[in-house]
């Protein structure tokens, strides 16, 4: 994967597309930011809504490092697909490249950053990533 600018920003960073899917069959296509210092997969609350999921239904705990100490995590299982869009046929097309479910977590803490994280749980326990920040690119391995 390439490293990415985001917002037109001048620093290069290891992010990838990934498609959300809920177990109620709704799919919502996103940015994610590999992050060994995430306990778990994480994203902003306004994708759970996005996904059709109800945060006042779902499990809940009281997290820290995103935004606070004090952030309100909304839980629920997700299939994650992280790939990147090609061209091939002359109109873009999403093409996966690694597919996991975990036990992900979302908050208000990441509404404003506007991605998601991949943590731990689900994601590093199950691949190796060697980041090049010099030649600008990162590999993702399954274990």
């Amino acid at each position: 994967f390439p490293y990415t600018t985001l917002f037109r920003s001048t620093v290069y960073r290891p992010l990838a597309v990934a498609r959300l899917s809920a177990k109620n069959g709704n799919t919502f296509m996103c940015i994610v930011w590999p992050d060994s210092g995430a306990d778990q997969c994480v994203f902003p609350v306004s994708f759970a809504i996005a996904l059709g999921l109800d945060p006042l239904t779902m499990k809940q705990q009281i997290t820290g490092g995103v935004g606070n100490s004090g952030n309100v995590t909304y839980y629920e299982d997700l299939t994650i697909e992280v790939g990147q869009f090609t061209n091939a046929s002359g109109a873009p097309s999403f093409q996966v490249q690694l597919s996991f479910q975990t036990y992900a977590g979302f908050t208000v803490g990441l509404d404003a950053q506007g991605l998601g994280l991949l943590g731990q749980c689900g994601f590093f326990e199950n691949y190796h990533v060697t980041f090049e920040h010099k030649s600008r690119q990162f590999h993702i391995d399954q274990i």
